[in-house]
């Protein structure tokens, strides 16, 4: 099929016969700024019934790139608490640190939230998720993503109970039934004696974090992914 010819007069239609590639292409050759991926679907549907000239207009206000606070300052986060406007500010910057970035946008949440941050390694292509952090309404949640678990076990086994309780604890364990032979989402390891199965599209999430115990979480981030390894990926 045939792609439609887009002018300033085609109307923002959602869902139907424009594919979300063709109208970025057309945003980026119409202002030369890129939204975020993660920014641009949630975008284009409050544009839904205007047409692309009054749209390449508000499209161009939002791909000016802001920083995590200026991001954070926008209404739509304003149900946000301030302890935990806090700890997104600082978690962002001490990723930084570490070579990792958000990609210049904060997205829609899908199942997890009503919006969601992604912090992936800077300057690769293929941007591959590091943690996240999930806003939702009564408060947030950081989810880091981890592989090899066993090879981190001594480490594991004499972290903080903060830290340790998402490795042993009941959240995230593998619901198959009856189970799969090689579940591909299943994450097994075994800390303290006793084998642990985990489900990865739920593992490794630490309801409401605060500041106190960033410390924690970096040092765990940073057991995982060293900064010499990282480097190499």
């Amino acid at each position: 099929m045939s792609k439609k010819e887009l002018t300033e007069d085609t109307i923002v239609v959602v869902g139907k016969s424009i594919p979300l590639s063709q109208y970025r292409d057309y945003f980026q050759k119409a202002t030369g700024k890129v939204l975020p991926g993660c920014e641009l679907m949630p975008w284009l549907n409050l544009q839904t019934g205007k047409t692309l000239k009054e749209a390449t207009v508000f499209y161009g206000r939002e791909a000016e790139e802001k920083s995590m606070e200026e991001l954070l300052a926008e209404e739509r986060f304003s149900f946000i608490s301030h302890s935990d406007k806090a700890f997104i500010k600082d978690f962002t910057g001490e990723m930084e640190c570490l070579g990792y970035d958000f990609g210049g946008g904060i997205g829609d949440g899908v199942c997890w939230g009503k919006y969601m941050i992604v912090y992936a390694r800077k300057g690769v292509k293929n941007r591959r998720a590091a943690a996240r952090i999930y806003i939702r309404e009564k408060g947030i949640a950081l989810r880091m993503f981890f592989s090899n678990v066993h090879k981190h076990r001594d480490y594991i086994e004499n972290a903080p109970g903060h830290i340790k309780d998402v490795f042993t604890g009941e959240y995230g364990n593998c619901s198959c039934n009856p189970k799969k032979e090689n579940c591909r989402m299943r994450k097994s390891y075994v800390i303290d004696g006793k084998l642990m199965e985990k489900c990865s599209g739920m593992v490794f999430e630490f309801s409401n974090p605060t500041a106190s115990k960033l410390p924690d979480y970096l040092a765990l981030f940073r057991e995982f992914y060293p900064a010499k390894k990282a480097a190499q990926k």
